[in-house]
């Protein structure tokens, strides 16, 4: 599906009162779009490669408040809520309970409410965040790419999982010149954009996903059932995962996945980061900044490293 019509594609998930505005948007602030922010009494807001902008009444985007906001009432917030979820609250019972809920073509919606021990209450804002496939977003990993463990590093907003499917795409499509075989541990259905059984998003043609909200879990179970060349998945963040990656990188098997870090110091201060690096599972690192007009900068293992020494 082309990144051009992912906004739209979401718009399922909001009422009709507010659809109607939102349909009309420009096509080009459409495409930059990240998210679709609906907070019970308050503004509609968009963000927009990172920034916030709000809508009048009339449909223009700005960036300052004023009396004529376009204003998400309370009942809006319960209906998309129910639009997102196909009225049918309880089939997506276990997701609610992590705090989002995942919607047709790989876009997901953050929740917050009052929790309970069922799940989730009193709904009272959503983020939609629309899914991005950026074709070419992993060029420069891809063409480095030297059969190593790549860990892909940047603050929140940064890009990482649009890297990271995109690199999967390019190593599975046979970018180096032959196909990779690759293991997808999709915790959230984000990566794959996965939905009723169906991927949304392009990982290439030597892919398999497993959905799978146990990471550790996941990549030990592709590891001993699909024999991939490299097993990915987003976000390493505990010390199970850590060890499912060692046993990984034992059986000759390459890493990719994200952390996120506000600095390139974080790689250091964070605990399962710089086990991970010192594990010898990951050859480059590859730091987003947080700045959309910047540049990814990539670095060795051993740079890196070499910094934690100093």
């Amino acid at each position: 599906m082309e990144f051009e019509n992912r906004f739209d594609t979401a718009l399922y998930g909001v009422p009709e009162s507010i659809r109607r505005t939102l349909l009309f948007l420009p096509e080009s602030l459409k495409n930059k779009t990240e998210e679709i922010r609906l907070r019970s009494g308050l503004p509609l807001t968009l963000t927009v490669r990172g920034k916030t902008f709000f809508l009048r009444k009339n449909g223009e985007i700005i960036d300052f408040i004023t009396r004529d906001l376009l204003t998400t009432k309370k009942d809006e917030v319960y209906e998309s809520f129910k639009l997102i979820c196909k009225n049918s609250i309880y089939a997506h019972a276990k997701e609610i309970k992590s705090g989002y809920i995942m919607m047709r073509s790989g876009h997901r919606a953050g929740i917050c409410g009052r929790v309970v021990e069922e799940g989730m209450k009193d709904i009272s804002s959503i983020n939609i965040r629309i899914a991005r496939q950026i074709e070419g977003a992993a060029d420069r990993l891809a063409e480095s790419f030297d059969g190593g463990g790549i860990l892909i590093a940047g603050p929140p907003g940064s890009g990482k999982t649009t890297v990271l499917r995109d690199l999967i795409r390019q190593l599975s499509s046979g970018k180096t010149g032959f196909f990779m075989r690759i293991a997808v541990i999709d915790s959230r259905g984000e990566l794959s954009g996965s939905y009723e059984g169906e991927c949304s998003n392009d990982l290439g043609p030597n892919t398999d996903v497993l959905l799978c909200e146990d990471k550790a879990v996941g990549s030990l179970m592709a590891l001993r059932t699909m024999y991939p060349d490299i097993i990915a998945f987003d976000e390493i963040g505990t010390a199970l995962e850590l060890k499912s990656v060692a046993e990984s990188f034992n059986a000759g098997v390459s890493l990719i996945t994200t952390a996120h870090i506000g600095s390139r110091d974080d790689l250091q201060r964070r605990s399962v980061t710089k086990a991970l690096l010192k594990s010898g599972a990951v050859s480059v690192v590859a730091v987003l900044p947080s700045d959309i007009n910047s540049e990814m900068e990539i670095f060795s293992t051993e740079e890196i490293l070499s910094e934690f020494d100093d």
